[in-house]
């Protein structure tokens, strides 16, 4: 590598969003390198910032992510004081690929083989069944279905029916964390995030009123979508 394709520590790329993982990175889960709760998984339907495209897209398949800093999409494993990586040894593939002056590599494995939650979690017993009803009753694609179909006068029912959806993914969360023993930040790369988040991507929010939750319009919610 020349000087001028060596990295220049500016920690642009890494302050964008953690890397999403591919085939090639399943040893660095499976041996620990990368802690399960380091992750967090977006799931198919979801909408995202695609970083090479610039452009907002739906999720045509679920990918898993290294997850931000606090409410940052900062890398978790970016430090800013020494503006380094504190895995650099066990960077995944498109950090050990990316070179922001030339981003033919990058664009080359961006979309291929990419790593799922069955790749990972499918071998663990009762885990698994529970990650496939919650997609049976919490789908993107079911919500937008739901948003998409019938008359003014069925909003009320179809308000009643997503909320019933965000009310299942509370419930199962809390149940495998409670009854599973499941660690709470591993959550976020079971089941993806909250509905009680993402469901903004859809210009709508969760209010409390009179002791009950509805839904309510949010214009440019969609907007605050995780990067890939």
């Amino acid at each position: 590598m020349s000087a001028s394709d060596s990295c220049k520590r500016c920690g642009s790329c890494c302050e964008k969003g953690g890397p999403s993982l591919h085939g090639d990175d399943r040893p660095l889960v499976d041996e620990g390198r990368i802690a399960a709760r380091s992750l967090f998984t977006i799931r198919r339907g979801e909408l995202v910032r695609d970083n090479i495209k610039g452009a907002l897209t739906s999720l045509a398949q679920e990918l898993i992510k290294i997850k931000g800093q606090g409410a940052g999409w900062t890398c978790l494993f970016y430090d800013r004081q020494v503006r380094g990586c504190g895995i650099y040894d066990y960077r995944p593939l498109e950090c050990r690929v990316l070179n922001c002056r030339d981003t033919r590599r990058i664009r080359a494995v961006y979309d291929t083989n990419r790593l799922r939650r069955q790749d990972l979690l499918s071998g663990v017993e009762g885990l698994w069944e529970m990650i496939q009803t919650h997609e049976q009753r919490c789908s993107y694609e079911g919500i937008s279905a739901l948003l998409a179909e019938g008359s003014s006068g069925q909003k009320v029912k179809r308000q009643s029916e997503i909320l019933e959806i965000i009310r299942f993914d509370i419930h199962l969360r809390r149940l495998t964390v409670e009854k599973a023993g499941l660690d709470i930040r591993l959550l976020d790369f079971v089941y993806g995030r909250p509905l009680t988040d993402t469901i903004k991507m859809f210009n709508l929010k969760l209010v409390r009123q009179h002791g009950a939750y509805g839904l309510a319009l949010e214009p440019g919610c969609s907007q605050k979508a995780p990067t890939f």
